[in-house]
Protein backbone atom coordinates (compact mmCIF):
# COMPACT_ATOMS: atom_id res chain seq x y z
CA UNK A 1 0.00 0.00 0.00
CA UNK A 2 1.54 3.29 -0.97
CA UNK A 3 -0.86 5.39 1.08
CA UNK A 4 -1.26 3.37 4.23
CA UNK A 5 -4.47 3.39 6.19
CA UNK A 6 -3.28 3.56 9.80
CA UNK A 7 -6.63 2.22 11.03
CA UNK A 8 -6.18 -0.97 9.01
CA UNK A 9 -2.59 -1.27 10.23
CA UNK A 10 -3.81 -1.11 13.82
CA UNK A 11 -6.55 -3.64 13.12
CA UNK A 12 -3.73 -5.97 12.09
CA UNK A 13 -2.14 -5.53 15.51
CA UNK A 14 -5.43 -6.30 17.26
CA UNK A 15 -6.00 -9.36 15.08
CA UNK A 16 -2.54 -10.64 15.96
CA UNK A 17 -3.37 -10.22 19.66
CA UNK A 18 -6.52 -12.23 19.03
CA UNK A 19 -4.56 -15.09 17.44
CA UNK A 20 -2.35 -15.27 20.52
CA UNK A 21 -5.48 -15.37 22.66
CA UNK A 22 -6.87 -18.34 20.72
CA UNK A 23 -3.66 -20.30 21.25
CA UNK A 24 -3.29 -19.35 24.93
CA UNK A 25 -6.98 -20.08 25.59
CA UNK A 26 -6.66 -23.88 26.00
CA UNK A 27 -4.48 -23.24 29.06
CA UNK A 28 -7.06 -21.17 30.96
CA UNK A 29 -8.41 -24.03 33.04
CA UNK A 30 -4.93 -25.49 33.54
CA UNK A 31 -3.61 -22.17 34.86
CA UNK A 32 -3.90 -20.65 38.34
CA UNK A 33 -6.86 -18.57 37.07
CA UNK A 34 -9.37 -21.17 35.77
CA UNK A 35 -12.19 -18.66 35.30
CA UNK A 36 -15.05 -18.84 32.84
CA UNK A 37 -14.79 -15.13 31.94
CA UNK A 38 -11.15 -15.59 30.93
CA UNK A 39 -12.08 -18.67 28.91
CA UNK A 40 -14.70 -16.62 27.06
CA UNK A 41 -12.22 -13.80 26.52
CA UNK A 42 -9.42 -15.98 25.15
CA UNK A 43 -11.39 -18.70 23.37
CA UNK A 44 -14.67 -17.15 22.26
CA UNK A 45 -14.23 -13.38 21.90
CA UNK A 46 -11.00 -13.86 19.92
CA UNK A 47 -12.75 -15.66 17.06
CA UNK A 48 -12.57 -12.48 14.97
CA UNK A 49 -8.80 -12.85 14.54
CA UNK A 50 -8.26 -15.14 11.53
CA UNK A 51 -11.14 -13.73 9.41
CA UNK A 52 -9.90 -10.22 10.21
CA UNK A 53 -6.56 -11.05 8.63
CA UNK A 54 -8.40 -12.01 5.43
CA UNK A 55 -10.34 -8.74 5.60
CA UNK A 56 -7.06 -6.84 5.94
CA UNK A 57 -5.53 -8.82 3.08
CA UNK A 58 -8.52 -8.08 0.87
CA UNK A 59 -8.24 -4.40 1.73
CA UNK A 60 -4.52 -4.37 0.95
CA UNK A 61 -4.99 -5.96 -2.46
CA UNK A 62 -7.70 -3.52 -3.58
CA UNK A 63 -6.66 -0.23 -1.98
CA UNK A 64 -5.11 2.69 -3.87
CA UNK A 65 -7.39 2.26 -6.86
CA UNK A 66 -6.01 -1.21 -7.63
CA UNK A 67 -8.89 -2.18 -9.93
CA UNK A 68 -8.02 0.64 -12.30
CA UNK A 69 -4.35 -0.22 -12.54
CA UNK A 70 -2.92 -2.90 -14.85
CA UNK A 71 -3.03 -6.40 -13.41
CA UNK A 72 -0.39 -8.85 -14.60
CA UNK A 73 -1.23 -12.25 -13.15
CA UNK A 74 2.17 -13.92 -13.37
CA UNK A 75 4.01 -10.91 -11.96
CA UNK A 76 1.44 -10.78 -9.18
CA UNK A 77 1.93 -14.47 -8.35
CA UNK A 78 5.71 -14.14 -8.49
CA UNK A 79 5.64 -11.22 -6.06
CA UNK A 80 3.40 -12.95 -3.52
CA UNK A 81 5.21 -16.27 -3.75
CA UNK A 82 8.15 -14.30 -2.37
CA UNK A 83 6.31 -12.13 0.18
CA UNK A 84 4.06 -14.91 1.53
CA UNK A 85 5.05 -18.21 -0.04
CA UNK A 86 8.75 -18.13 0.82
CA UNK A 87 8.33 -17.38 4.56
CA UNK A 88 5.48 -19.89 4.66
CA UNK A 89 7.73 -22.69 3.40
CA UNK A 90 10.67 -21.64 5.58
CA UNK A 91 8.63 -21.47 8.80
CA UNK A 92 6.68 -24.62 7.95
CA UNK A 93 9.89 -26.54 7.43
CA UNK A 94 11.25 -25.12 10.69
CA UNK A 95 8.26 -26.33 12.71
CA UNK A 96 8.15 -29.68 10.94
CA UNK A 97 11.84 -30.20 11.70
CA UNK A 98 11.24 -29.30 15.34
CA UNK A 99 8.12 -31.24 16.15
CA UNK A 100 7.06 -33.51 13.29
CA UNK A 101 10.22 -34.92 11.76
CA UNK A 102 9.44 -38.46 12.84
CA UNK A 103 6.22 -38.25 10.83
CA UNK A 104 8.33 -38.00 7.68
CA UNK A 105 9.54 -41.59 7.99
CA UNK A 106 7.77 -44.73 6.85
CA UNK A 107 7.70 -47.85 9.04
CA UNK A 108 10.82 -49.08 7.20
CA UNK A 109 12.55 -45.78 8.18
CA UNK A 110 12.71 -44.51 4.60
CA UNK A 111 12.00 -40.81 4.21
CA UNK A 112 8.57 -39.92 2.74
CA UNK A 113 8.72 -36.88 0.50
CA UNK A 114 4.98 -37.20 -0.21
CA UNK A 115 4.12 -36.72 3.47
CA UNK A 116 6.25 -33.59 3.55
CA UNK A 117 4.58 -32.23 0.41
CA UNK A 118 1.10 -32.87 1.82
CA UNK A 119 2.00 -31.02 5.00
CA UNK A 120 3.13 -28.04 2.93
CA UNK A 121 0.02 -28.12 0.74
CA UNK A 122 -2.38 -28.30 3.70
CA UNK A 123 -0.64 -25.91 6.07
CA UNK A 124 0.16 -28.60 8.61
CA UNK A 125 3.65 -27.41 9.49
CA UNK A 126 2.16 -25.94 12.67
CA UNK A 127 -1.32 -25.36 14.03
CA UNK A 128 -1.38 -21.62 13.22
CA UNK A 129 0.10 -21.49 9.75
CA UNK A 130 -2.84 -22.69 7.63
CA UNK A 131 -3.86 -19.04 7.26
CA UNK A 132 -0.95 -18.47 4.86
CA UNK A 133 -1.99 -21.44 2.70
CA UNK A 134 -5.50 -20.07 2.29
CA UNK A 135 -4.01 -16.66 1.50
CA UNK A 136 -1.85 -18.20 -1.22
CA UNK A 137 -4.91 -19.83 -2.77
CA UNK A 138 -6.62 -16.43 -2.71
CA UNK A 139 -3.66 -15.11 -4.71
CA UNK A 140 -3.79 -17.98 -7.21
CA UNK A 141 -7.51 -17.32 -7.82
CA UNK A 142 -7.15 -13.52 -7.82
CA UNK A 143 -8.71 -12.93 -11.28
CA UNK A 144 -11.98 -14.36 -9.96
CA UNK A 145 -11.94 -12.19 -6.83
CA UNK A 146 -11.10 -9.06 -8.84
CA UNK A 147 -14.12 -9.62 -11.08
CA UNK A 148 -16.38 -10.26 -8.09
CA UNK A 149 -15.18 -7.20 -6.16
CA UNK A 150 -15.51 -5.02 -9.26
CA UNK A 151 -19.04 -6.28 -9.94
CA UNK A 152 -20.17 -5.62 -6.37
CA UNK A 153 -18.41 -2.26 -6.00
CA UNK A 154 -20.03 -0.79 -9.10
CA UNK A 155 -23.49 -1.13 -7.56
CA UNK A 156 -25.36 1.43 -5.48
CA UNK A 157 -25.03 1.42 -1.69
CA UNK A 158 -28.18 -0.70 -1.42
CA UNK A 159 -26.92 -3.02 -4.14
CA UNK A 160 -23.57 -3.45 -2.41
CA UNK A 161 -25.31 -4.26 0.86
CA UNK A 162 -27.60 -6.78 -0.80
CA UNK A 163 -24.76 -8.42 -2.73
CA UNK A 164 -22.58 -8.74 0.36
CA UNK A 165 -25.52 -10.16 2.31
CA UNK A 166 -26.09 -12.81 -0.36
CA UNK A 167 -22.39 -13.63 -0.40
CA UNK A 168 -22.36 -14.00 3.39
CA UNK A 169 -25.42 -16.26 3.25
CA UNK A 170 -23.79 -18.43 0.57
CA UNK A 171 -20.65 -18.75 2.66
CA UNK A 172 -22.66 -19.81 5.72
CA UNK A 173 -24.59 -22.34 3.64
CA UNK A 174 -21.32 -23.70 2.25
CA UNK A 175 -19.92 -24.09 5.77
CA UNK A 176 -23.04 -25.75 7.15
CA UNK A 177 -23.32 -28.11 4.20
CA UNK A 178 -19.63 -28.95 4.43
CA UNK A 179 -19.78 -29.51 8.20
CA UNK A 180 -23.08 -31.40 8.30
CA UNK A 181 -24.07 -32.96 5.02
CA UNK A 182 -20.75 -33.88 3.48
CA UNK A 183 -20.55 -37.42 2.10
CA UNK A 184 -17.54 -38.66 0.16
CA UNK A 185 -18.19 -40.34 -3.21
CA UNK A 186 -17.66 -44.11 -3.13
CA UNK A 187 -14.75 -43.92 -5.61
CA UNK A 188 -12.64 -42.04 -3.02
CA UNK A 189 -12.42 -45.10 -0.77
CA UNK A 190 -8.94 -46.53 -0.79
CA UNK A 191 -7.33 -43.26 -1.95
CA UNK A 192 -5.69 -41.95 1.22
CA UNK A 193 -4.41 -38.75 -0.39
CA UNK A 194 -7.84 -37.76 -1.73
CA UNK A 195 -9.50 -38.53 1.62
CA UNK A 196 -6.87 -36.36 3.33
CA UNK A 197 -7.55 -33.45 0.97
CA UNK A 198 -11.29 -33.75 1.55
CA UNK A 199 -10.90 -33.94 5.33
CA UNK A 200 -8.73 -30.83 5.46
CA UNK A 201 -10.77 -28.77 2.96
CA UNK A 202 -11.34 -25.87 5.37
CA UNK A 203 -7.58 -25.45 5.81
CA UNK A 204 -6.90 -24.52 2.21
CA UNK A 205 -10.09 -23.63 0.30
CA UNK A 206 -10.51 -19.82 0.18
CA UNK A 207 -14.27 -20.06 -0.43
CA UNK A 208 -14.86 -20.47 3.31
CA UNK A 209 -13.46 -16.95 3.82
CA UNK A 210 -14.57 -15.43 0.54
CA UNK A 211 -17.14 -13.05 2.03
CA UNK A 212 -14.79 -11.40 4.51
CA UNK A 213 -12.04 -11.12 1.86
CA UNK A 214 -14.42 -9.46 -0.61
CA UNK A 215 -15.71 -7.21 2.16
CA UNK A 216 -12.16 -5.95 2.68
CA UNK A 217 -11.80 -5.29 -1.03
CA UNK A 218 -15.10 -3.40 -1.27
CA UNK A 219 -14.17 -1.31 1.78
CA UNK A 220 -10.84 -0.44 0.14
CA UNK A 221 -12.55 0.76 -3.03
CA UNK A 222 -15.05 2.90 -1.11
CA UNK A 223 -12.59 3.83 1.64
CA UNK A 224 -13.36 7.56 1.88
CA UNK A 225 -17.11 7.08 2.16
CA UNK A 226 -16.77 4.27 4.68
CA UNK A 227 -14.29 6.15 6.86
CA UNK A 228 -16.57 9.17 6.83
CA UNK A 229 -19.51 6.98 7.85
CA UNK A 230 -17.53 5.35 10.65
CA UNK A 231 -16.58 8.73 12.08
CA UNK A 232 -20.28 9.56 12.51
CA UNK A 233 -21.48 6.21 13.84
CA UNK A 234 -19.24 5.24 16.73
CA UNK A 235 -22.10 4.84 19.22
CA UNK A 236 -24.26 2.74 16.92
CA UNK A 237 -21.29 0.53 16.01
CA UNK A 238 -20.65 -0.02 19.72
CA UNK A 239 -24.28 -1.03 20.20
CA UNK A 240 -24.15 -3.52 17.34
CA UNK A 241 -20.86 -4.95 18.62
CA UNK A 242 -22.25 -5.45 22.14
CA UNK A 243 -25.30 -7.13 20.64
CA UNK A 244 -23.08 -9.57 18.73
CA UNK A 245 -21.19 -10.29 21.98
CA UNK A 246 -24.51 -11.06 23.65
CA UNK A 247 -25.37 -13.46 20.83
CA UNK A 248 -22.06 -15.28 21.36
CA UNK A 249 -22.63 -15.57 25.11
CA UNK A 250 -26.20 -16.81 24.57
CA UNK A 251 -25.03 -19.40 22.03
CA UNK A 252 -22.23 -20.50 24.35
CA UNK A 253 -24.73 -20.93 27.18
CA UNK A 254 -26.93 -23.10 24.97
CA UNK A 255 -24.05 -25.46 24.25
CA UNK A 256 -23.11 -25.60 27.94
CA UNK A 257 -26.70 -26.47 28.89
CA UNK A 258 -26.63 -29.19 26.22
CA UNK A 259 -23.79 -30.84 28.13
CA UNK A 260 -21.01 -30.18 25.64
CA UNK A 261 -17.55 -29.93 27.28
CA UNK A 262 -16.38 -26.33 27.55
CA UNK A 263 -13.12 -26.98 25.72
CA UNK A 264 -14.98 -28.39 22.69
CA UNK A 265 -17.40 -25.50 22.21
CA UNK A 266 -15.11 -22.87 20.62
CA UNK A 267 -13.19 -25.21 18.34
CA UNK A 268 -16.02 -27.49 17.20
CA UNK A 269 -19.30 -25.61 17.61
CA UNK A 270 -18.58 -21.85 17.66
CA UNK A 271 -15.88 -21.33 15.08
CA UNK A 272 -15.46 -18.11 13.11
CA UNK A 273 -17.30 -19.76 10.20
CA UNK A 274 -20.59 -20.28 12.03
CA UNK A 275 -23.39 -17.70 11.56
CA UNK A 276 -22.79 -16.22 15.03
CA UNK A 277 -19.04 -16.25 14.43
CA UNK A 278 -19.35 -14.41 11.13
CA UNK A 279 -21.77 -11.90 12.65
CA UNK A 280 -19.38 -11.25 15.52
CA UNK A 281 -16.42 -10.80 13.15
CA UNK A 282 -18.24 -8.20 11.05
CA UNK A 283 -19.44 -6.34 14.15
CA UNK A 284 -15.95 -6.48 15.66
CA UNK A 285 -14.46 -4.98 12.50
CA UNK A 286 -17.18 -2.33 12.42
CA UNK A 287 -16.72 -1.23 16.03
CA UNK A 288 -12.93 -1.29 16.23
CA UNK A 289 -12.63 0.48 12.87
CA UNK A 290 -14.93 3.18 14.21
CA UNK A 291 -13.04 3.34 17.51
CA UNK A 292 -9.67 3.66 15.79
CA UNK A 293 -11.08 6.30 13.45
CA UNK A 294 -12.31 8.23 16.48
CA UNK A 295 -8.86 8.07 18.08
CA UNK A 296 -7.19 9.18 14.87
CA UNK A 297 -9.60 12.11 14.50
CA UNK A 298 -8.86 13.20 18.04
CA UNK A 299 -5.17 13.25 17.20
CA UNK A 300 -5.83 15.36 14.10
CA UNK A 301 -7.99 17.82 16.04
CA UNK A 302 -5.36 18.32 18.75
CA UNK A 303 -2.72 19.28 16.23
CA UNK A 304 0.31 17.36 15.09
CA UNK A 305 2.82 18.54 17.72
CA UNK A 306 0.52 18.30 20.73
CA UNK A 307 -0.95 15.02 19.54
CA UNK A 308 2.50 13.50 19.17
CA UNK A 309 3.25 14.20 22.81
CA UNK A 310 -0.12 13.11 24.17
CA UNK A 311 -0.57 9.95 22.15
CA UNK A 312 2.99 8.63 21.89
CA UNK A 313 2.33 5.64 24.14
CA UNK A 314 -0.89 4.71 22.35
CA UNK A 315 0.71 4.99 18.92
CA UNK A 316 3.78 3.14 20.06
CA UNK A 317 1.80 0.20 21.43
CA UNK A 318 -0.43 -0.43 18.41
CA UNK A 319 2.00 0.69 15.74
CA UNK A 320 4.90 -1.37 17.08
CA UNK A 321 2.66 -4.42 17.32
CA UNK A 322 1.46 -3.78 13.79
CA UNK A 323 5.01 -3.44 12.49
CA UNK A 324 6.03 -6.77 14.02
CA UNK A 325 2.66 -8.51 13.74
CA UNK A 326 3.72 -10.97 11.05
CA UNK A 327 6.84 -12.19 12.84
CA UNK A 328 4.96 -12.39 16.17
CA UNK A 329 2.29 -14.44 14.42
CA UNK A 330 4.87 -16.77 12.92
CA UNK A 331 7.11 -17.26 15.96
CA UNK A 332 4.76 -17.23 18.96
CA UNK A 333 4.09 -21.03 19.00
CA UNK A 334 7.79 -21.50 19.65
CA UNK A 335 7.71 -19.30 22.76
CA UNK A 336 4.41 -20.76 23.90
CA UNK A 337 6.08 -24.18 23.87
CA UNK A 338 9.30 -23.04 25.51
CA UNK A 339 7.63 -21.06 28.29
CA UNK A 340 5.91 -24.28 29.37
CA UNK A 341 9.36 -25.89 29.48
CA UNK A 342 10.92 -22.93 31.28
CA UNK A 343 8.23 -22.99 33.96
CA UNK A 344 9.27 -26.54 34.78
CA UNK A 345 12.96 -25.59 34.87
CA UNK A 346 12.10 -22.78 37.28
CA UNK A 347 10.37 -25.24 39.57
CA UNK A 348 6.70 -24.62 38.92
CA UNK A 349 4.01 -25.48 36.39
CA UNK A 350 1.34 -23.72 34.36
CA UNK A 351 -1.07 -24.46 37.23
CA UNK A 352 0.78 -21.82 39.26
CA UNK A 353 0.78 -19.16 36.53
CA UNK A 354 -2.14 -16.78 35.82
CA UNK A 355 -3.15 -17.20 32.20
CA UNK A 356 -2.89 -13.44 31.57
CA UNK A 357 0.74 -13.53 32.72
CA UNK A 358 1.37 -16.48 30.40
CA UNK A 359 -0.17 -14.49 27.54
CA UNK A 360 1.99 -11.43 28.25
CA UNK A 361 5.16 -13.53 28.51
CA UNK A 362 4.53 -15.17 25.14
CA UNK A 363 3.67 -11.82 23.54
CA UNK A 364 6.67 -9.92 24.93
CA UNK A 365 9.23 -12.61 24.11
CA UNK A 366 7.78 -13.04 20.62
CA UNK A 367 7.96 -9.28 20.12
CA UNK A 368 11.57 -9.12 21.32
CA UNK A 369 12.51 -11.99 19.02
CA UNK A 370 10.72 -10.17 16.22
CA UNK A 371 12.75 -7.01 16.83
CA UNK A 372 15.98 -9.05 16.64
CA UNK A 373 14.87 -10.79 13.43
CA UNK A 374 13.92 -7.46 11.85
CA UNK A 375 17.35 -6.04 12.68
CA UNK A 376 19.02 -9.06 11.12
CA UNK A 377 16.75 -8.78 8.09
CA UNK A 378 17.69 -5.12 7.60
CA UNK A 379 21.34 -6.15 7.33
CA UNK A 380 20.77 -9.27 5.25
CA UNK A 381 18.30 -9.38 2.38
CA UNK A 382 18.27 -13.23 2.21
CA UNK A 383 17.33 -13.39 5.91
CA UNK A 384 14.53 -10.86 5.37
CA UNK A 385 13.14 -12.70 2.34
CA UNK A 386 13.31 -16.10 4.02
CA UNK A 387 11.76 -15.15 7.36
CA UNK A 388 9.59 -12.14 6.48
CA UNK A 389 9.13 -12.21 2.71
CA UNK A 390 10.74 -8.77 2.49
CA UNK A 391 13.63 -6.70 3.72
CA UNK A 392 12.42 -4.15 6.31
CA UNK A 393 13.39 -0.53 5.70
Amino acid sequence: MSNRNIVVDRLRALAMLGVLGIHIGPFVFASSTPRLDLFLLFQVFTRFAVPSFFFISGYGLFCNDALHRPFHYFNFIKKHLITVGLPYFVWSFFYIAMWQWEDMYRPDRSFSVSVLIVKFLLGEGCYHIYFMVILLYFYFSMPFWRRLVRWISEKSAAGIGASLSVLAALQILLYQWSATYWNYPPWTQGHAMIIRLLNERMNYLPLFYGFIFVLGGVCAIHEKKIRSWLQCHFTSSLGVFLLSCAVLVWKFKQYVLAGIPLEDIPAKYMTQLTPEGLLYTVCWLLFFSAALEKLENRVDEEGADLAEKKSESRRSFLDVLSEYSMIIYLIHPLFLYYWLQWFQLLGFSIAQVPVVVFYVLVLVTSLLAGVVIHKLAKKSRPVGLALLGRQPK
